[in-house]
């Protein structure tokens, strides 16, 4: 089983994927870690954007995709543009989107030990996401 575990966070869309290989999940995201949307009113650019995004889960074949949930109203809402960018994933025709709450996810790993690490620091929501995917 292939998982892709993503975050959003303003207009970077940061992911890990993972393969379950032996019953141990190995870590296949390669060299690209992030995809920036540089400008939102520009068609094309979005229209870019969304292509880099379903060639590289193309590339992966998961079995399932994670998006990490934001806050939608209050202190600590997300940006509007990630909305959008959300909704580009979403537009990935060959598999269907899964939302998991940050507190699905704290939930999780107070039961279960993450052992795997990731590559960088900021991609621990994505890899907790990934990981709790290929549960």
């Amino acid at each position: 089983m292939k998982t892709i575990g993503i975050e959003i966070s303003k207009t970077k869309v940061i992911f890990i994927a993972l393969e379950q290989s032996n019953g141990e999940l190995v870590n296949i995201t390669g060299k690209r870690k992030s995809i920036t949307l540089a400008d939102d009113r520009d068609g094309n650019e979005l229209k870019a954007f969304m292509e880099e995004l379903h060639s590289y889960f193309d590339s992966i074949q998961p079995d399932k995709i994670g998006i990490v949930t934001r806050m939608t109203k209050g202190k600590f809402a997300a940006s509007p543009i990630s909305f959008k960018i959300e909704g580009l994933i979403q537009l990935y025709p060959k598999v269907e989107i899964e939302f998991v709450t940050p507190q699905g996810l704290t939930g999780y790993f107070k039961k279960n030990e993450l052992t795997l690490a990731p590559d960088h620091n900021y991609q621990e929501k994505a890899l907790k996401l990934a990981v709790y995917l290929a549960r």
